[in-house]
């Protein structure tokens, strides 16, 4: 089957740590067009991908008939536009998170998408990392509420950093927390129905407005709950992901997504990678978008995981910003 033509959409560091890797390495794609505002990394991409072309103006890749599919990888106020932007062109998307920076930008997108019956997948990728499917295979032998706790210790971004501008990044918990509670309902696989955060802004208040750092608490329609630290002036030294599920009598932790433990399965077990083969799902999403496009499955992270983890990260900066908790309705989420 001919392989699926890329339109990359932002030539930064994370394009080249995380997705020019990955499509390089599976044939069901090629990387076609690259383009940045910034002309030298578009070329610099296209110049390593071997791409058709590449080019500063979005347009050229929207109009371009050869194009079946874009790769967004932009500062994240510029996801909701382009995404609209995208599906407007007939063009099947894959989106960094996070969706939009407002319910208003969610749902725009989300009618865009519909409007144009053309496949979405935002960037949640931890939910299929390979350790993480493990644990959902063990989760679905035990019919218990799961109890987990979770840590992302990220090392201090500058406070002048986009990601920490309101306008631009969305902050920490919307722009990285996201992740994170994506990963939560993966796991547990029902509704949530209410979070409870508590934080602030840990980094210099005189120069970060928005909350950075936090325990968020979610609770789950069956009475599973979950656990998040979210610290934005982590230790770089200290392992930066670890994921602890309890559930009847029985532990899985995984760190860093390179090792895995689970006790009470029929005795200790542990998976472990290579020190730099952490997996975080990336390939996964990349190919299972391929069979969406090719022959109509599921998107991998469609429309109503998008918005999930997007309004549970809204409402969390209300939760600290009132100290209460928030309910938590899938009316709110469900665009699809």
């Amino acid at each position: 089957m001919k392989a699926l033509n890329v339109g990359l959409i932002g030539c930064g560091g994370f394009a080249w740590a995380m997705y020019i890797p990955v499509l390089k390495r599976n044939p069901r794609y090629r990387i076609y067009a690259t383009m940045d505002i910034i002309g030298d990394a578009a070329r610099a991409a296209a110049e390593d991908t071997k791409a058709a072309y590449w080019t500063d103006d979005v347009k050229r890749v929207f109009s371009d008939s050869n194009v079946d599919v874009v790769i967004i990888t932009t500062r994240h106020d510029s996801h909701e536009d382009l995404a609209i932007k995208a599906a407007d062109s007939g063009k099947n998307i894959l989106c960094e998170k996070p969706m939009a920076l407002d319910l208003e930008g969610c749902m725009a997108v989300a009618e865009a998408v519909k409007r144009n019956n053309v496949i979405y997948t935002i960037g949640y990728n931890r939910g299929l990392a390979p350790m993480i499917t493990k644990a959902k295979e063990l989760l679905e032998t035990l019919p218990g509420k799961k109890k987990m706790i979770y840590h992302r210790m990220q090392s201090p971004f500058p406070e002048s950093h986009w990601t920490h501008i309101t306008e631009i990044g969305g902050g920490r918990f919307i722009g990285e927390g996201c992740h994170i509670f994506d990963l939560f309902c993966e796991l547990v696989q029902t509704e949530p129905i209410e979070v409870y955060a508590s934080g602030g802004t840990y980094l210099d208040p005189g120069k970060v407005s928005i909350p950075d750092s936090g325990i968020v608490t979610l609770t789950f329609a069956d009475g599973s709950m979950a656990a998040a630290l979210i610290n934005s002036a982590g230790c770089p030294d200290f392992p930066k992901e670890a994921t602890e599920i309890y559930c009847d009598g029985k532990a899985i932790y995984i760190s860093g997504f390179k090792k895995m433990e689970y006790y009470g399965f029929e005795g200790q077990k542990r998976i472990d990678l290579e020190y730099y083969a952490e997996d975080k799902g990336h390939a996964v999403e990349i190919d299972m978008l391929a069979d969406s496009i090719h022959y109509g499955t599921p998107s991998p992270n469609g429309l109503l995981k998008a918005a999930r983890a997007a309004v549970i990260s809204f409402k969390v900066n209300t939760s600290i910003r009132t100290g209460r908790s928030v309910g938590i309705a899938k009316s709110e989420y469900n665009f699809e």
